[in-house]
């Protein structure tokens, strides 16, 4: 456990589960976990950079198209995350992130892809309960969809898009004709994304998309599996799993299931990141469709702030890269801007 004493927020020895979940809480009570959860991040994004500098050929003057890709992103990791401004509204107990600096590289940054999935979570998690009020006899379930591995990410990327592309065409023609059913057809509304995980020993990826379904009726298991055999060729494998509200998480962790990101960082190497952020990039991973549809994810990767002017203490936190990083308190500062407001 952390010294309340002590400024500087350590890297814990886990690399993986409750980032989402500490990066959305905003409670005063809980910001020493987020520090710290933000530095786990951060970590892997800085030695992502590192390796990226060993892919820069500095004496190619830039004709080398692969090693200016490599400096343009390692560049971009090196300012991402590395100061972090709070404002911790303490007569409300509130700690709220005001000011950061992302690179928006979702697929390589490990800090960029966390943030986004927390926005996205709390986005749908709003959007699933509204839905679940107006309509208490749906049905939520996680849908897995996957395509048979292969080496080529990028090949099996396609195969993966077009697929579910076959599916989703299938779904909004008898949405809006009434024809060729299937199985598929029973979801109401449902949000997905797409993820790959890389298995060393083969060598071959593995691509699948994570569905969280709101249900008309129950799925016939063995029949959606024909239907995506049946487009996809080579593949049988569709995985159901009812979803249930706890009342402790609600469908936060279901909802964090599909929000996760795209790529599993702990679980690839630098290289493989790079690789599949090279092979990715620019494609959209995930969407949403049904009475799903329409669901905006915020742009704004920091915090909402309180629309009162309420006082505050301005909390200023850097990087420090180590064996054990952490993100270090650099500057505290007062701020009362009802005071401020009445001298003006």
């Amino acid at each position: 456990m952390l010294k309340k004493d002590n400024k500087k927020a350590h890297i814990s020895d886990t690399l993986a589960g409750d980032e989402i979940q500490a990066l959305q809480s905003a409670k005063a009570d809980q910001h020493r976990d987020r520090i710290t959860r933000f530095g786990i991040l951060k970590h892997r994004a800085k030695l992502q950079e590192q390796y990226l500098w060993t892919q820069v050929d500095f004496k190619s003057e830039g004709e080398n198209d692969l090693s200016n890709k490599a400096l343009k992103a390692a560049t971009k990791l090196k300012g991402c995350g590395q100061f972090l401004l709070f404002h911790n509204y303490y007569t409300i107990d509130q700690v709220k992130l005001a000011k950061a600096h992302y690179c928006s590289q979702h697929l390589l940054c490990p800090m960029c892809a966390g943030v986004r999935a927390a926005k996205s979570m709390s986005r749908y998690v709003q959007r699933i309960e509204e839905l679940m009020r107006q309509n208490r006899h749906l049905k939520p379930v996680l849908i897995t969809l996957t395509v048979k591995n292969g080496p080529d990410l990028q090949e099996r990327f396609k195969h993966l898009r077009a697929s579910f592309r076959t599916l989703l065409d299938r779904y909004n023609d008898y949405k809006k004709k009434g024809r060729g059913f299937n199985q598929f057809c029973k979801i109401d509304g449902a949000f997905y994304s797409t993820e790959y995980t890389y298995n060393p020993k083969t060598k071959e990826w593995h691509p699948h998309i994570h569905i969280f379904a709101l249900l008309n009726e129950w799925i016939d298991q063995e029949e959606l599996s024909e239907t995506w055999h049946d487009i996809t060729l080579d593949s049988y494998i569709v995985d159901i799993r009812r979803v249930k509200k706890t009342k402790e998480h609600g469908y936060s962790k279901a909802v964090a299931e599909v929000c996760k990101y795209a790529l599993k960082f702990s679980d690839l190497s630098l290289e493989n990141t790079w690789e599949a952020y090279l092979s990715l990039k620019g494609n959209r991973l995930t969407g949403c469709f049904g009475s799903m549809y329409g669901v905006k994810l915020p742009e704004k990767l920091t915090d909402d702030l309180p629309l009162d002017d309420l006082p505050y203490l301005e909390l200023l936190y850097r990087f420090v890269f180590d064996k054990k990083s952490y993100y270090n308190l650099e500057i505290t500062k007062d701020v009362k801007p009802n005071k401020r407001n009445e001298e003006g």
